[in-house]
């Protein structure tokens, strides 16, 4: 039977060619989505122009179209050649559900009509490979996962369009020239750093207390303390003198308890809580996402990095011995690891198949399947090296013994006068640790606490055995004030989007979303906070998110007319019902209906909206903008215009319109260049995707990467034309092409005058 192979994208069809050669079929590679939904005019020409309508369909669903930019169309029809004479196909891109979107929908929309399997995998190396190609099974057993995607596509469509539309005809304000994004994830993570700011913003410091008291017994002394936290904190200087005044007089017992005490370690990351670890070195979460992406599909270090929960499944038990036996050969973490694994069963630990049920991936740990993983770890530069190294430390904790310690607890009580003829009985303590087992603290250090764990204090406390009768010699009330909330950093924001349930009021509903997974889904969260930026709502200030003033605006007045659309509970509400669809428990279409019937209730709020005259707002300039006057004031010795980096005007003016032109890369140059990042292993730098001549310079290295340039994307396009047509393809096609090749291939098909030409 002739077999066909559906893989993601180019540097997948490499691995999976490594590792299979053409004994599963023809390897095709996709490139991302090759097809595209519908856009509204082509539903319904009358949607065209913008106003306040409902966009779902009346057959319900968005229909396919082909994807044309970047070379997608000759892929797509290469791929619909290749199915036209197939009898099988092998959906094999990635484990997530956009990777089943991509599989299915091409399968689906070229009207294949033969025998569909599934290749499942977590990692990209060949032990990995083949192991997948040797347990296929039928398409259909992933049924729910596609469908999952296929309601969280056509849910978004219809809601993020219709509000978008609604929201600009109603709500834009004056000078502002381009669309009002709002999205189902978009807006109420802006919500997030806005009400963050105007906290910020509106704070003002309280004035609270904390009361010392120094006891002495016949052979100690020492410091006890009354200080509790959140709203039992002492505000009322009345009170804290009645609590010092009580203290003062103490003469009495002290109690002194002593207790046997461990701590789990946490589990290996998901990818949110890889976005907020490493947003402590000051990452971003697109930079986490691109570093991680290599560590997998490059090195084949690391399993697929877009989890979506931590646990792992049971079925990896017996791994973990050599995952350990691989690690050691790795310097550094060597003395770092236990001499066998411990493993933590069930939902209280770390091997769990009812924990990862949901998720289509599991955990992301190193690749036990890495050969020769010290000299692959020895390879890679420096940001690669420390991402990694976070992610096996990590992995390593987790299967390292608990944490033991002792844990000793100095106390007394003291009654307080309250309210005429009742008392308060307040409690002085000290706490003391001492560590009697390291175990996955070794690991980690002080990274980070493990989830059973409450926090301590680790002071040297006074020899007082339990009874001793103690006097107070001397007490004091410490003021302290409040201080602001911080500014979330995007692996902050990240995390405050996965645990969405934070923000919901209701106790019973809180427990029920703490299942779901918060708002937006780990492979789009980084994509969600670039699009904000570039939208020219949230700018970078250091490493913190600020929302401008356009953002604050918007939020306030989307507070007052629709405040679901701010409120990150009702987006996970959303969620919820999506990931309903994935467990079975509900209908693509049943979803996809609710979730278009919230948008007309919203429609139906902002067409009611008269917004007060709007101040007028600056656009902030574009990165590639910003980037390009900062090079031209460094050339010139100059210094930026006053207000360059608010507002895109006097940026614009400043660069002048022959700089501004060739200041960023177009769209065909950024695209060729990715194209030869995947294809050539070479890392793409951010300050080449900003500047058109730094990324000539990088694309000609590229080409010439391994001493062998690459076929040009004209070269490219009449090779896949004359191939269609028949013709022999040359070595290396599609993927990696030489120049000299595409140059020999072509001086063959047309002679070499015309070829040259």
């Amino acid at each position: 039977m002739n077999s066909i192979i559906l893989c993601e994208k180019p540097s997948q069809a490499r691995n999976l060619r490594a590792a299979l050669g053409d004994r599963h079929g023809r390897i095709l590679a996709a490139q991302g989505h090759l097809l595209r939904l519908e856009v509204p005019e082509e539903v319904n020409p009358a949607w065209k122009v913008w106003g306040l309508d409902v966009l779902r369909p009346a057959k319900g669903r968005y229909g396919w179209r082909p994807d044309e930019g970047n070379g997608k169309a000759e892929r797509l029809d290469e791929i619909r050649k290749a199915l036209s004479g197939a009898g099988r196909v092998i959906i094999a891109t990635d484990c997530d559900r956009e990777g089943q979107a991509i599989g299915e929908s091409l399968v689906r929309h070229l009207g294949f009509r033969g025998e569909v399997l599934r290749a499942m995998f977590t990692a990209e190396d060949e032990t990995s490979l083949r192991a997948a190609f040797a347990a296929l099974k039928p398409n259909a057993h992933w049924g729910r996962l596609f469908e999952a995607a296929v309601a969280r596509a056509q849910s978004d469509q219809i809601f993020n369009l219709t509000m978008t539309r609604a929201a600009t005809v109603k709500l834009r304000p004056e000078g502002w020239r381009g669309p009002l994004g709002i999205g189902r994830v978009r807006t109420p993570t802006l919500g997030l750093v806005c009400a963050r700011e105007l906290e910020i913003r509106g704070f003002t410091p309280r004035d609270f207390y904390e009361i010392e008291a120094v006891v002495a017994g016949a052979a100690a002394e020492g410091s006890l303390w009354y200080r509790p936290r959140g709203d039992a904190r002492i505000f009322d200087p009345d009170r804290a003198d009645r609590i010092a005044l009580a203290a003062a007089s103490y003469h009495g017992p002290i109690e002194v308890a002593r207790e046997a005490r461990k701590s789990v370690p946490p589990r290996p990351f998901d990818l949110p809580s890889l976005q907020k670890h490493a947003g402590k070195w000051g990452w971003g979460a697109k930079k986490v996402l691109d570093v991680a992406q290599a560590l997998y599909e490059r090195h084949k270090l690391i399993t697929y990095p877009r989890a979506e929960t931590r646990y792992l499944p049971e079925n990896l038990v017996p791994s973990a011995g050599n995952l350990l036996d691989a690690l050691r050969g790795i310097g550094e973490l060597a003395p770092q690891l236990p001499a066998v694994p411990v493993i933590r069963k069930g939902k209280s630990g770390l091997w769990s198949d009812a924990g990862i049920a949901g998720a289509s991936h599991h955990a992301l740990i190193p690749n036990v399947n890495t050969p020769n993983m010290s000299a692959a770890v020895a390879a890679l530069d420096h940001d690669e090296r420390t991402l990694f190294d976070a992610i096996a430390r990590a992995f390593i904790a987790a299967i390292s013994p608990d944490h033991e310690f002792d844990e000793t607890t100095l106390s007394f009580s003291v009654e307080v006068p309250a309210a005429p003829g009742s008392v308060d009985v307040v409690r002085f303590q000290a706490r003391g640790r001492v560590v009697t087992r390291p175990g996955w603290k070794a690991v980690l250090e002080d990274e980070e606490n493990g989830e059973d764990e409450e926090q301590g204090d680790d002071a040297v406390l006074p020899a007082f055995a339990n009874g001793d009768i103690v006097s107070c010699t001397s007490v004091r009330a410490r003021p302290r004030q409040t201080t602001a909330p911080k500014r979330y950093t995007e692996g902050d924001l990240i995390d405050a989007m996965h645990n969405a349930w934070r923000f919901v009021k209701d106790e019973a509903e809180r427990e029920r979303l703490k299942e779901a997974k918060g708002i937006g889904t780990p492979a789009t969260r980084d994509s969600i906070l670039e699009g904000l930026k570039r939208q020219g709502m949230l700018v970078l200030d250091k490493k913190n998110l600020v929302p401008t003033d356009l953002a604050l605006w918007l939020y306030k007045l989307l507070c007052e007319s629709a405040p679901e659309l701010v409120d990150p509970g009702a987006t996970a509400r959303m969620e919820a019902r999506l990931d309903d669809v994935l467990a079975g428990s509900a209908d693509a279409d049943t979803v996809i209906g609710e979730i278009a019937d919230r948008a007309g209730g919203l429609v139906a709020r902002l067409s009611e909206v008269t917004p007060a005259t709007s101040p007028t707002f600056k656009r902030p300039p574009s990165g590639a903008m910003l980037a390009a006057a900062r090079d031209k004031a460094k050339r010139e010795g100059t210094r930026l215009p006053r207000g360059a980096a608010d507002d895109a005007e006097i940026c614009r003016t400043f660069l002048g319109p022959r700089r501004l032109a060739s200041a960023g890369p177009s769209e065909k140059q950024l695209a060729y260049a990715q194209k030869l990042s995947e294809e050539t292993g070479m890392d793409l730098p951010e300050a080449a995707r900003l500047d058109a001549a730094a990324l000539s310079k990088w694309i000609d290295a590229a080409r010439s990467a391994g001493g062998k340039d690459l076929a040009s994307p004209k070269q490219r396009e009449w090779i896949a034309k004359l191939v269609g047509e028949g013709a022999k393809p040359p070595r290396g096609y599609p993927d990696r092409i030489g120049a000299n090749d595409a140059r020999a291939f072509l001086d063959k098909a047309f002679g070499k005058k015309a070829a040259r030409r």
